[in-house]
């Protein structure tokens, strides 16, 4: 029967904590990467629904912030806490007695924050989009880790036109506490 001696069992044993040591660290990468290209998604997919609406309806549909917990029936100042997509004649950032709610979202992961391109306050426009699709102004709204500032950000990146679409690394992420959010 063969057996290992001491010394081979703490070759093994040292070899294996070297090797973790080095996967440990990007597997957190690699997962906080993965977190903020979801939740990227997310307002992505709010955003579709919301354009979509508009053109379906031939009104004025909005996204915006949301935390039901500050206000239940305003937009509040950050995208992170939550989003509301809402059917708005007149286009303030309250959703009023008979505006059509038509989708809520949950806050974004702990340690992700949504910020604009320069990365330097929270992200908390209202996106309204026009019947013909439009949303008449360029946004960006830009998902990073303060968890984890070395991972790349993606963004919901949106042209005069209201065309949406995703982009790795567009931007600066915010090296501190965002005003505004």
């Amino acid at each position: 029967m063969a057996a290992f001696t001491l010394v081979e069992l703490l070759v093994v044993v040292s070899v294996l904590a070297i090797l973790l040591s080095l996967a440990v660290p990007a597997f957190s990468r690699f997962t906080a990467s993965l977190r903020i290209r979801t939740e990227a998604s997310k307002l992505m997919s709010a955003v579709h629904l919301a354009r979509s609406e508009a053109i379906k309806r031939n009104r004025k549909v909005s996204l915006c912030p949301y935390n039901s917990e500050v206000s239940p029936a305003a937009c509040t100042r950050d995208y992170a806490d939550g989003w509301v997509v809402f059917v708005n004649p007149d286009r303030d950032r309250e959703l009023d007695e008979g505006e059509q709610l038509l989708a809520r979202g949950s806050a974004l992961t702990t340690g992700l924050t949504v910020s604009n391109r320069k990365g330097n306050r929270a992200a908390d426009e209202l996106i309204t989009y026009y019947g013909d699709g439009s949303s008449r102004r360029n946004l960006t709204l830009m998902v990073c880790s303060t968890a984890h500032p070395g991972v790349e950000s993606w963004s919901v990146v949106l042209n005069l036109v209201g065309r949406p679409r995703m982009a790795r690394g567009w931007g600066e992420c915010p090296t501190e506490a965002l005003p505004g959010g």
